[in-house]
């Protein structure tokens, strides 16, 4: 009966990626922890609680084993962007904010394990984060398309490219502990300031609020 056979398989395979993810998790603390020259095939067994052997049985080396962390920590982040809708019936800013959540929902370990994995040799993350960015920001400058009558900004390919550098540049930079739900609505206001400015949020802006029109961020992070 092939119906057995299939079920066996799959659960081989489920298992297969069930262990090459507790080997990937393991790698990831011993990176963060102990830096990449530390981070031998022998210790990321150890913390995976599995034989050094089995982690020879997916990875050839430890180069292997960091590609592969790359690889999931970056198609997760891209794929929890990409996956969510572009919904003309919901306000921008309620967009910006979900995206933004969504985002750091995918950054498991904070923006420490991507610090972390600038240290594998030969630029391997920045060249596959160059790629994942591109995808990101082809994503927002069609967001932002569905929503061009919103916008004050005009050329929207420069724009979607400002949004994702602004997001990364501060989310990059933030401790861990700042890394959570405030800081993803501060984020969504800044992006939001820059992509209508402030009379979208009911603050008037330029001469008729006293002074020079300062720019689309003006305002942003004003508490009461």
């Amino acid at each position: 009966m092939p119906h057995p056979k299939r079920s066996r398989r799959k659960a081989k395979q489920d298992r297969a990626r069930e262990t090459v993810d507790v080997i990937l998790e393991a790698a990831a603390r011993i990176l963060m922890e102990r830096g990449y020259a530390s981070a031998t095939t022998n210790r990321i067994a150890e913390a995976a609680g599995v034989s050094v052997g089995t982690v020879y049985e997916y990875f050839a080396n430890k180069e292997e084993v960091f590609g592969a962390l790359i690889e999931r920590e970056l198609d997760g982040l891209v794929a929890a962007i990409a996956s969510r809708p572009i919904d003309t019936e919901e306000p921008l800013g309620v967009k910006i904010g979900g995206l933004l959540t969504a985002a750091m929902g995918a950054m498991r370990f904070g923006p420490g394990l991507f610090r972390a994995l600038e240290q594998v040799p030969e630029a391997t993350f920045r060249h596959r984060l160059a790629d994942a960015r591109t995808l990101v920001v082809a994503f927002v400058r069609d967001l932002l398309e569905a929503h061009r009558t919103e916008l004050r900004v005009a050329d929207l390919d420069r724009a979607a490219f400002v949004v994702v550098s602004a997001v990364e540049g501060v989310g990059g930079n933030a401790g861990d502990e700042a890394f959570d739900e405030r800081l993803a609505g501060e984020l969504a206001e800044l992006v939001q300031a820059y992509l209508v400015g402030s009379e979208r949020r009911g603050e008037p802006q330029g001469h008729d609020a006293g002074g020079p029109r300062s720019g689309g961020a003006s305002g942003v992070g004003r508490r009461q």
